[in-house]
C-alpha cells in the first residue's frame, strides 16, 4: 500500500477509534454498499425508463385515453378537502 494511503488510513482509523483492518474492511464495506446502490438506482432508472416509453407508445397509438385537467384538479381538490376518491371514468 502506498505510504500516502497508508496514512490517510491510519488517520481515519485513529479518527474512529477504530484498528487499520477494521478500517479497511468498514471503507470497502462502505464502498461496495454505494456501489451496489448506485447500480440498484440505475436498474430503476432504466426500468422506470421503459415504463414511460411504453406508455407513450400506448398513447401516441390511441390505446390510451387523456384525463380532463378538470377531473385531475377535483382529484386533488377531494383529496385536499378529505373526501373519498369516486372514480368517474369507467
Amino acid at each position: 500500500m502506498p505510504a500516502a494511503l497508508r496514512q490517510r488510513l491510519r488517520r481515519f482509523a485513529k479518527e474512529r477509534s477504530l484498528g487499520e483492518s477494521a478500517a479497511l474492511r468498514l471503507l470497502i464495506s462502505e464502498h461496495l454498499d454505494h456501489v451496489e446502490s448506485e447500480r440498484e438506482l440505475a436498474e430503476a432508472e432504466r426500468w422506470q425508463f421503459k415504463q414511460a416509453y411504453a406508455t407513450w407508445d400506448r398513447y401516441k397509438r390511441g390505446e390510451l385515453a387523456t384525463v380532463p385537467r378538470q377531473e385531475i384538479d377535483q382529484v386533488f381538490r377531494d383529496a385536499l378537502e378529505g373526501r373519498e376518491l369516486i372514480t368517474r371514468r369507467k
